[in-house]
């Protein structure tokens, strides 16, 4: 009898810790973003060890995003790989291809993942590819995404014209802000590549590029988003640099800016400047100069010409 109070006591104890592991809330802004902006920046300069462990350690805090600039959950993989780690290597690429829709057959046409080709679990991931589009399909939102989509054709449309029409622009500014905090609140993230409810370029090869309605955000409805993208943001819900550009896209009109989000600025036209990497770190942002470094470093590796 004791026995058995015993092992039911340890069943109710483990359901109860798995559930509260479940609803448990992560906190990114803490506890992931700064160690995946060093992995990037290590990962550039081709430490593939230390972009390995700094990345470990920010999936050991929290659920691996893959984020649109830095793509970490590709950079473990490939780091697994140069590491001699084939089965990491492996199912770092499953989680690519199952909820990121990265094609097998790029994969396998990649020069670093050769040496996997006749592993069994690298077949069976081959195997199970088809199935894999399927179900990722099958998750997106093609009717969202088709709005979203509008939306942003709409605001372009009055962005692009020789001749301005600015009723017309705060109109359509305006209607787009009240279709995303619908949006947002019936999907509790903001519109972006990073969630599979959304898909990406390969759906329908239109770029989706829903941050772009943060810069037309006024005052006014600035003050009702700012809380929510914080938390957004916190959560790992939300590209992490919505709060910075919806800050300094506020402040254009007076050339002096709080979060340095533009790259043509000086640290002359930056509030408070000495508190600068405080305030980019305290909202997700990476500081300042590792964010100067990593954008020379991915010019330089990948040799993009910039217009």
């Amino acid at each position: 009898m004791k026995n058995k109070f015993l092992l039911i006591l340890l069943v109710s104890f483990v359901g109860f810790s798995q559930k509260k592991k479940v609803n448990e809330e992560y906190d990114y802004i803490n506890n992931y973003y700064q160690f995946v902006y060093e992995a990037q920046y290590e990962y550039l300069k081709d430490n593939y060890q230390k972009a390995y462990d700094l990345l470990k350690k920010a999936e050991s805090n929290c659920p691996l995003l893959n984020q649109e600039e830095i793509q970490e959950i590709r950079i473990l993989a490939e780091c697994s790989a140069y590491l001699n780690k084939p089965n990491e290597a492996i199912h770092y690429l499953e989680i690519l291809a199952k909820d990121h829709n990265y094609k097998v057959e790029g994969i396998k046409n990649d020069s670093l993942y050769s040496s996997l080709h006749n592993n069994r679990k690298f077949k069976r991931l081959e195997k199970r590819a088809t199935q894999y589009y399927k179900n990722y399909l099958a998750k997106v939102n093609l009717d969202l995404r088709s709005e979203i989509l509008k939306m942003k054709e709409e605001d372009q449309s009055v962005r692009t014209t020789k001749t301005r029409d600015n009723e017309k622009m705060q109109r359509v500014d305006s209607i787009n802000n009240e279709k995303l905090k619908k949006i947002v609140a019936d999907c509790d993230c903001y519109p972006s590549t990073m969630f599979n409810l959304f898909g990406n370029h390969d759906i329908d090869k239109q770029y989706f590029d829903a941050g772009i309605f943060v810069y037309h955000i006024n005052g006014e409805d600035a003050e009702y988003w700012k809380p929510i993208f914080l938390d957004l943001i916190r959560r790992g819900r939300a590209p992490a640099n919505i709060y910075g550009n919806l800050i300094d896209s506020l402040k254009r009109s007076t050339g002096m800016y709080d979060y340095g989000i533009y790259s043509n600025v000086t640290n002359d036209r930056i509030n408070d400047f000495e508190n600068l990497d405080k305030r980019r770190i305290a909202v997700g942002l990476a500081p300042w100069q590792m964010k100067k470094d990593i954008f020379e470093l991915t010019t330089k590796k990948y040799n993009i010409k910039w217009d």
